[in-house]
């Protein structure tokens, strides 16, 4: 099979019906460790680990973002020690985001690193959370503050197992893949906008999106940071619920239109063009906020990692398709965004209930 794209030395394979054919699509030579949760490993892991020969073995994690940790990635590195793991050794990691980041950041690791695969099985982990070669985990203080840049020696896309995803799991990729659209891609973003996009060809899209950035900007130096639309106030929102009641493709769209507030403020964006935007992230309707102490998501996003010595770094949309840095930001401002969420969050809120609506992906 062709890769669908190579980012620098990683292929990139998507397509359906991929699981039973990892170990075929990828020649490894020594012991394989597929990593999964116990919740995957039945539904995925093992067909992943059955296509290797001889039979990879499967290791298994705690889900849930709050064990996106040190604890969890020492967890697995001490299981990969006592299965007499060894340079040569291979990950394979099954699984959505924060199996990625943790298990990916293990092997990035253990023994000063070992080859591994990443095989995605959630959308958000398709179109982002796998791309790029980012692996890290949470600190108390902020999110993905602890971790390392480590390519992967390759990239399993299995599109059908996204047919059997939640509707609020779809929803959170789907987030992060119309974020893709206002960056670079805005034929993109006309699929959402149009509603009920189709989601392999969204897939495809955001893929080819974020390989085209890293591709060029590998290590975050400058363009690479304009995947973080919208992050800024996300990860604050995240954690300041201590990232519990909302998934971070959520958390996302919120920060987007809180992104947009401030790019208007600032005469970067347009008004028209921020209500587009505005208004295609809400047709999906991210889930309501829970009450949130302002203080703490500001001082959270203090330790947002583009952050540079006193500078804030933020990214804001002049138009669909294309954004820009701006590394100048105050305090105040992303104080005047969050705001700005919360007011939104609840018009929202109560339109959907006086209106009785649902997602339109939601069924």
């Amino acid at each position: 099979m062709t890769p669908f794209l190579t980012i620098h030395d990683t292929p990139v394979y998507v397509g359906r019906d991929l699981l039973d054919r990892v170990g075929a699509l990828v020649d490894v030579r020594g012991r394989v460790f597929v990593i999964t949760s116990e919740a995957l490993r039945d539904r995925f892991g093992e067909r992943v680990a059955a296509s290797f020969s001889p039979k990879a073995e499967i290791l298994t994690v705690a889900e849930g973002e709050a064990n996106k940790s040190l604890a969890t990635a020492n967890d697995i590195i001490t299981q990969l020690l006592e299965r007499g793991a060894k340079r040569d050794s291979v990950a394979v990691v099954v699984g959505g985001g924060m199996i990625g980041d943790t298990a990916g950041f293990a092997a990035s690791i253990f023994l000063r690193g070992i080859d591994l695969i990443h095989v995605p099985t959630t959308l958000l982990a398709q179109v982002d959370s796998s791309i790029g070669g980012k692996l890290a985990v949470n600190h108390p203080k902020g999110k993905n503050l602890i971790g390392s840049f480590y390519p992967p020696r390759a990239i399993v896309s299995d599109l059908s197992v996204l047919d059997s995803l939640p509707a609020r799991e779809r929803l959170s990729g789907l987030y992060e893949a119309l974020k893709g659209g206002v960056i670079a891609d805005p034929e993109l973003f006309v699929l959402f906008e149009r509603g009920n996009p189709d989601v392999d060809d969204v897939v495809r899209r955001a893929i080819r999106v974020k390989a085209e950035i890293v591709t060029t900007d590998e290590k975050e130096a400058d363009l690479r940071r304009l995947l973080n639309y919208g992050h800024t106030i996300a990860h604050g929102i995240e954690a300041a619920l201590h990232y519990e009641g909302i998934t971070h493709g959520e958390a996302v769209a919120w920060g987007m239109i809180g992104a947009n507030a401030i790019a208007v403020e600032r005469g970067l964006l347009a008004p028209d063009e921020a209500t587009r935007i505005d208004r295609t992230i809400l047709a999906y309707e991210p889930t309501t906020l829970p009450v949130l102490d302002r203080d703490q998501v500001l001082a959270a996003t203090e330790h947002d990692k583009k952050n540079t010595g006193t500078a804030r770094v933020m990214v804001f949309p002049r138009r669909v398709g294309e954004c820009v840095v701006v590394s100048d930001v105050t305090l105040e401002e992303i104080a005047f965004g969050f705001d700005r969420v919360v007011q939104t969050a609840l018009r929202q809120s109560g339109e959907n209930s006086s209106r009785g609506t649902h997602n339109p992906l939601s069924s």
